[in-house]
């Protein structure tokens, strides 16, 4: 009978490969000399330096890799939206497109598969076919740009004012859009099982006249609700907060 160390063990082997793959693809695209100086101040620091400090403990070790993930999948995220040159032209599109795409198109296209009902479980890869999860993957990205990237990472967005954007979500299901900062633990609602209570993500974010912004998240959250978690709705609040540079 399968144990459940043996069960864990095989899921930290497969997040091994998978984790020494994405690194691989993430270097080779570093310049070589830059690959050279980093390889050198790990074999050879400076005399006049400690050597670097192992870990404390194991929970230290698994924070470590958890955050050296997240950093890999930003920079892949960056490089795909740096590809897009985004401008509010191009935002214009995506939202036109993502908004046509309801939960029935999806499922009579065939990108959604016997998927479970709305406000079950998070709707899973088995449940979507590649394009769906082509298309996920980059209605996170879209949502990270609008949110987060500037000129430097290829979003070319007059931004003239600031909004604040809150999502409630279930907790169990935050983790879908983690890189949105969570704030708080919002009161249970009494439609809610007592031990599903929601988590409030909210993020301050730059808009423009046109107030494509606003839409394009409002178009990704509700694109990423119907593709994997699979609520009835999506509480989001996009309001003004006044003119001015993001803090």
């Amino acid at each position: 009978m399968t144990t459940i160390e043996e069960i864990i063990r095989r899921i930290r082997d497969e997040m091994d490969v998978e984790l020494r793959e994405r690194a691989r693809r993430a270097l080779a695209e570093r310049p070589r000399d830059w690959l050279v100086d980093q390889l050198l101040d790990r074999v050879l620091p400076p005399s006049d330096l400690p050597p670097p400090r192992p870990p404390a403990d194991a929970a230290e070790r698994r924070e470590t890799r958890a955050e050296r993930i997240e950093r890999i999948e930003r920079i892949e995220r960056v490089e795909r939206i740096r590809g897009w040159g985004l401008d509010a032209q191009s935002l214009a599109g995506f939202v036109g497109r993502y908004r046509r795409l309801s939960r029935e198109r999806l499922e009579a296209e065939g990108l959604l598969v016997d998927p479970p009902p709305k406000g079950s479980e998070l709707i899973g890869p088995a449940h979507r076919s590649a394009g769906a999860e082509e298309l996920l993957r980059e209605a996170k990205d879209l949502l990270y740009a609008l949110l987060f990237a500037d000129e430097e990472a290829g979003v070319h967005l007059d931004r003239v004012e600031r909004a604040l954007l809150t999502v409630t979500v279930p907790r169990a299901k935050a983790h879908t859009i983690g890189f949105l900062p969570r704030t708080a633990v919002a009161p249970e609602d009494g439609e809610r099982a007592p031990h599903a209570p929601d988590t409030l993500l909210q993020v301050e974010y730059g808009e423009i006249p046109e107030e494509l912004v606003g839409n394009g998240i409002a178009a990704c959250l509700r694109l990423i609700n119907n593709l994997e978690i699979n609520e009835p709705v999506l509480y989001a609040r996009m309001e003004h907060v006044g003119s001015g540079a993001l803090e």
